[in-house]
């Protein structure tokens, strides 16, 4: 037996699919794409936000493009009877029977057909006439999962993709698109369809990421000037009444949006994972934040339509309660900065030491981090953050698609959310590597490790941001002039 191949049937279980042209047909030749969508239905009747560049392939540039549309992008996907070829038989040409290569069956290495022979009384002819060889094998033990538009295309000359193999044989393929679509009427139920993003497919729509962002659900995080910072007892405490202050509001205020990305892998996963997110107009960028609650990762298996509306709606209530404390924690990473001249590391290997292992990436988001910080060596969390996030966008040259890929962009959001946790364990690895035995660089007396602001000034190379708002702002507009204005950092994500 060589390759497998594949018999579809009909990709919706026997029943008839109207062909759709809400994508491009060239979406579909694409092994690697982005889709974007603008509004979750035309009802919607969207727009994007002012704050929101709209350039690269992850905008709706001309025309309508919702999130109904863009779906279609996703296989249609359906069973298909999953063969093997058996290279030592060939059908007839007149169809009545096949013929075996018996020489080749002599010749396989290992293989003593003689002993074979002499044990049965039957030559190795006799015994392939007898047998009633089958030249496909049909495969019981896995399924496959077929897109007959890409069939089709395939069927044209066309190299695309069109199967994915799972290795189980109870796999039953939910239909994502129909799955997908009831996130609309939860988004209607939310007052979210105003809602944009983009959708990221790789090997043809086997693995697919969709990233939503709600303007709906923006907030505007004001960074406390230098009167609202004030250390006692060597705490830090922030004011929480801003009535007085003299600044005007855009220069010290960053705005955010929150959204979610949500993804699956046909390539031998059955998972359906979620993860909230933050997007940050002014420099065009998202980010996964990691959170410990309940997780509501599900299969993408067998019935997906009984509960489909109130999953979306889970999302979309768990975003509203993380609000708060997201707001906070940004609010805590622009005003504290890390004090490099004070560590036993540089800020490159403080990246390393998280888990960059690419020395590339790392030198590049420390590079950025000491440009964006005034001193150099005193960045912020948000810069450090910020900056990691953007150097691994304009600079992976790796798979997008892979686990590792996710894990770097995912660490942007851990230093945003957990800067204490970081922080310890970047100490932990310096003193693991030196082999030394550098009491002073470990916080000793942290018995327990907390993320409180308080707990996070306590640790030993953090510091307060010195810097006034109108400096920060300075310091956004730079990140935003370095941002690329090809397609190619703006699609990655």
């Amino acid at each position: 037996m060589s390759q497998t191949q594949s018999k579809s049937t009909n990709s919706q279980f026997g029943q008839n699919v109207t062909a759709t042209s809400a994508v491009p047909v060239t979406d579909l030749l694409e092994e690697e794409g982005t889709v974007p969508f603008l509004g979750m239905n035309e009802a919607a009747n969207a727009t994007y936000p002012e704050a929101v560049s709209t350039n690269g392939r992850r905008y709706v540039s001309s025309g309508t493009q919702t999130f109904k549309d863009a779906l279609e992008v996703l296989p249609h996907a359906g069973e298909g009877e999953l063969w093997a070829n058996n290279e030592f038989v060939s059908p007839d040409e007149d169809g009545s029977g096949v013929t075996v290569d018996v020489d080749a069956l002599k010749n396989i290495h290992g293989l003593d057909l003689s002993e074979l022979a002499t044990a049965t009384g039957r030559t190795v002819e006799q015994l392939a006439s007898q047998a009633s060889p089958e030249s496909l094998i049909k495969v019981n033990t896995h399924k496959d999962i077929v897109d007959r538009r890409r069939l089709a295309l395939r069927t044209l000359g066309f190299d695309v993709k069109f199967r994915w193999q799972i290795a189980s044989s109870r796999y039953t393929p939910g239909n994502m698109r129909s799955f997908f679509k009831r996130k609309v009427a939860a988004c209607e139920k939310h007052g979210a369809t105003d809602a944009f993003g983009w959708i990221r497919h790789y090997d043809w729509g086997g693995s697919v990421t969709i990233t939503t962002i709600y303007p709906s659900k923006a907030y505007e995080i004001v960074n406390p000037d230098e009167t609202e910072v004030d250390f006692q007892g060597n705490e830090l405490t922030i004011a929480t009444d801003d009535s007085e202050a003299d600044t005007d509001p855009s220069e010290d205020t960053v705005t955010i949006y929150y959204g979610d990305r949500t993804g699956y892998d046909f390539r031998g996963h059955q998972k359906l994972w979620v993860k909230p997110v933050i997007y940050i107009p002014s420099v065009d960028t998202m980010i996964p934040l990691p959170y410990n609650d309940t997780d509501l990762s599900r299969k993408h298996t067998g019935n997906l339509m009984g509960d489909a509306i109130d999953w979306h709606e889970k999302i979309l209530s768990k975003i509203d309660t993380l609000c708060e404390d997201i707001n906070q924690e940004i609010t805590r990473a622009r005003i504290v900065a890390m004090d490099f001249s004070e560590l036993p590391f540089d800020i490159k290997e403080f990246y390393q030491y998280l888990g960059i292992q690419n020395e590339k990436y790392a030198e590049k988001a420390a590079e950025r981090a000491k440009t964006l910080a005034d001193p150099p060596e005193r960045p912020t969390l948000w810069n450090l953050q910020l900056s990691l996030k953007m150097a691994i966008l304009d600079h992976y040259d790796g798979s997008r698609a892979g686990n590792t890929y996710q894990e770097y962009q995912e660490l942007a959001g851990e230093i945003l959310r957990h800067p204490a946790t970081q922080i310890t364990l970047a100490k932990e690895q310096h003193q693991f590597e030196s082999d030394t035995d550098d009491g002073d660089s470990l916080d000793d007396e942290q018995q327990t490790l907390g993320e409180s602001l308080q707990e996070v000034m306590d640790l030993t190379g953090v510091t307060e941001n010195r810097l006034n708002p109108t400096e920060a702002q300075k310091i956004e507009q730079r990140v935003q002039q370095r941002l690329p204005t090809s397609d190619t950092g703006a699609t990655s994500d």
